[in-house]
């Protein structure tokens, strides 16, 4: 009996790591579109955006509301900041929305 509860922490620290970490990720997102509808986007912003939306496709579930939710400000600022780029992730966010 000790074991299982001992498996059934183990596990559920596992998944609120795992819930932490696309919430600091939507933290950081979140300030990168606050930042961009100010007009106060620094010059390392897209390496963020991306660095960020990045790690969120790479998670197995969870993450596809906070995709849908900042997907289109990325793609905002995109267009406004370098308009003639072509972003893997923005291929990927485009994608995710169809």
């Amino acid at each position: 009996m000790g074991i299982l509860i001992t498996f059934l922490v183990m596990i559920a620290g596992v998944f609120a790591i795992y819930f932490i970490n696309i919430a600091l990720i939507r933290t950081q997102l979140e300030e990168l579109t606050h930042r961009h509808k100010r007009g106060d986007s620094l010059s390392g912003d897209v390496e963020e955006w991306e660095y960020y939306l990045n790690k969120l496709f790479w998670k197995p579930f969870g993450t596809k509301k906070t995709l849908l939710t900042y997907g289109p400000h990325f793609e905002d600022y995109m267009k406004q900041n370098y308009p003639h780029t072509d972003s893997d992730v923005l291929k990927k966010i485009k994608k995710l929305q169809r």
